[in-house]
């Protein structure tokens, strides 16, 4: 049997991870994300733009499809994604998945009918989607590791080590600026 290369099932267990914490069911308390990638995911997905979901939960059209819909208008064929785009895209299918409207028995049942089945869909549509047709994309962006790179500020010490030599910039521009003042009235 073939192994599974790193990359296809660090991608897997993420959004498996995500997309089942979305998928709650609401008498749950979530747990603590699992890896440091899935803390960035959930933090981000949780800021999205994408409002409340549930007019989209209700739509006829099954979830996997209304995915498949946003990833070909967010990464028409032959561009690229981007790390917004996959953020987006993960985040439209984990607010598919979240909890029902309260109060309505028929739509909590058939969102608990079909949304352990969905998940599982989604995420292995969504794996397929990076580690197949845009891997070679994700490999150069350096994988999870460069999504977390690319949504984290950056370390305090890097600052300190930029804020240092730009102050002693300034700070001899000014001294020389002065100088320069000084010998200009002195010469007038």
């Amino acid at each position: 049997m073939e192994e599974e290369d790193e990359l296809r099932l660090r991608t897997l267990r993420l959004l498996t991870e995500f997309l089942e914490h979305c998928a709650q069911r609401p008498s749950t308390a979530p747990g603590p994300p699992p890896t440091p990638e899935a803390a960035v995911l959930r933090s981000l997905a949780a800021r999205s733009w994408l409002g409340t979901p549930h007019s989209w939960s209700q739509q006829q059209r099954h979830r996997v499809e209304q995915v498949v819909d946003q990833a070909e208008w967010l990464v028409p064929e032959g561009a690229e994604p981007t790390w917004f785009s996959v953020l987006a895209l993960v985040s439209f299918a984990g607010a598919l998945l979240e909890k029902p409207p309260p109060g309505h028995a028929r739509a909590r049942r058939e969102w608990e009918a079909t949304v352990d089945r969905d998940c599982q869909r989604l995420a292995a549509f969504l794996c397929g989607w990076l580690t197949g047709k845009h891997r070679a994309w994700v490999e150069a962006q350096g994988g999870w590791d460069g999504f977390c790179h690319s949504f984290l500020p950056a370390p305090q010490a890097a600052w300190g080590r930029l804020l240092a030599p730009l102050l002693m910039s300034c700070l001899i521009h000014i001294l020389l600026i002065c100088l320069w003042i000084k010998s200009w009235l002195q010469d007038v």
